[in-house]
């Protein structure tokens, strides 16, 4: 399984690779690191892929997800200053994953809490282009930031959405 995404740091969408290690589920508390002075989350969505592809056409993307969640893609933003970009967005826990939802009961969510609408690319544009460049795999996950500078992170803070009496994404900081 690979975690790969559109982040939003510096003014701009990068791509990014994160190990598996950097999946943090639902739940499960995030602890900041000692090694960073300037921890900042981002909400981001998150996509689980269900099928093999490579080189997809956005027209054909959403035959290649089952699954969504809305997620928090946290970095170490000291270090991504000083280009350090791999240890600055790819450390344990530095990707958090709320509740699988279909893609229809997921895109019912309010605007205000998903920000779809801002993102610069489509989903369906983003897999088609992390395909061109790499194989997708079934488990594999897909996350596309907010685009909007990342808030700092501080501890005991709660994140807590929740949509119709279902708790959406939960993330307590430590």
């Amino acid at each position: 399984m690979k975690i790969v995404g559109l982040t939003y740091y510096d003014g701009q969408y990068r791509m990014a690779v994160k190990s598996d290690s950097s999946l943090l589920n639902q739940g499960k508390p995030f602890f900041i690191p000692d090694w960073s002075e300037d921890i900042r989350g981002n909400r981001c969505t998150v996509l689980r892929i269900n099928r093999l592809g490579r080189s997809i056409e956005p027209r054909f993307a959403v035959r290649y997800y089952d699954a969504m969640a809305m997620g928090i893609d946290f970095q170490a933003a000291d270090l991504l200053r000083e280009g350090k970009t791999a240890e600055g967005l790819a450390f344990d826990g530095a990707l958090c994953v709320g509740e699988w939802l279909q893609p229809a009961l997921y895109r019912t969510l309010p605007d205000t809490m998903l920000n779809e609408t801002e993102q610069v690319c489509t989903i369906e544009q983003t897999i088609a282009r992390i395909s061109r460049i790499m194989t997708i795999r079934i488990g594999d996950i897909i996350y596309i930031d907010a685009p909007r500078e990342a808030e700092p992170v501080q501890r005991e803070n709660i994140t807590d959405y929740g949509y119709e009496g279902q708790n959406i994404l939960y993330c307590k900081i430590k």
